[in-house]
């Protein structure tokens, strides 16, 4: 690198010529470009990176043979390290968008300042030491194990949620009964269900090496928040570039996230008040 600007190799996804040329333009001059390839045509872009490293790509949504958030899927099974942007100017793509693990989201028309930040956060995302669990709270849960996806299922899926969502405060029995049986009392047979269901739960994790994550004392178990990478635990340390991929949801399968999801709505209200207007 030069002047220790990280150099990317960028592509930007449309089926109009007219839009790909406005991107060449915003995109001009920006030191963290590597080199930038242009494609309107969707099978182009997947057999291009097939053969050669991508860093960013910008995607289209709404394209007539294959849409933006398929090309991000098709893209992903080349290098799920590719950092995704979506661009339309459709609002309501957004929650999809971040389905498949999208890094920002761009409203057309955008400005070069627009991509400018985008560029900034794939370089950051880059820089950041790579982590063997990937964890995704917005807007639903997900969570990758060396970039493919983690399976668990049912209450040992939602109490590992909700261990995310209690991060390193911890979580006690109690409380873990009172959000994942809400129409049972806190008796022997619920304590019971609840040591099973932790258990299978460290099994799983046992089965690919990543036990280390959960932690325990005398009162309660609790993530180890340095031996993951979480979305939540970025925006709560303070990175406002993460409140960009809040839009509303936050564990949205999950009735006891509302707590948090009232924060995180709180915490974007916050910053999008005082953020100025690029535009102007």
């Amino acid at each position: 690198t030069e002047d220790g600007v990280k150099k990317m190799k960028v592509i930007c996804v449309d089926d109009e010529q007219p839009a790909l040329d406005t991107f060449r333009s915003k995109a001009k001059g920006f030191p963290e470009i590597e080199s930038l390839r242009l494609f309107s045509d969707c099978e182009e872009a997947i057999r291009y990176a097939g053969e050669n490293r991508i860093d960013a790509a910008f995607l289209d949504i709404e394209m007539p043979d294959m849409g933006g958030i398929e090309l991000a899927r098709e893209l992903k099974k080349k290098d799920c390290n590719i950092r995704i942007f979506f661009m339309t100017a459709f609002e309501q793509y957004a929650l999809d968008a971040f389905g498949v693990k999208a890094l920002g989201y761009i409203m057309k028309p955008y400005t070069k300042e627009e991509i400018g930040e985008a560029l900034e956060t794939a370089a950051l995302m880059r820089s950041r030491p790579k982590k063997r669990v990937e964890i995704e709270t917005i807007p639903s849960f997900t969570v990758y194990v060396d970039g493919k996806r983690l399976a668990l299922g049912g209450k040992k899926q939602e109490l590992l949620a909700l261990l995310v969502d209690r991060g390193e405060a911890g979580l006690t029995t109690g409380e873990a009964i009172a959000c994942l049986w809400q129409d049972r009392c806190a008796d022997e047979k619920t304590q019971t269900l609840y040591r099973v269901t932790f258990y299978q739960l460290m099994d799983e994790l046992k089965k690919i090496g990543i036990e280390d994550i959960i932690g325990s004392d005398e009162k309660s178990k609790y993530i180890v928040k340095d031996m993951v990478e979480c979305d939540l635990y970025r925006i709560l340390d303070g990175e406002t570039e993460g409140l960009k991929s809040y839009g509303g949801y936050y564990l949205k399968e999950y009735s006891w996230s509302e707590t948090r999801n009232g924060q995180l709505n709180s915490m974007k209200e916050a910053a999008v008040f005082q953020k100025p207007d690029s535009r102007v």
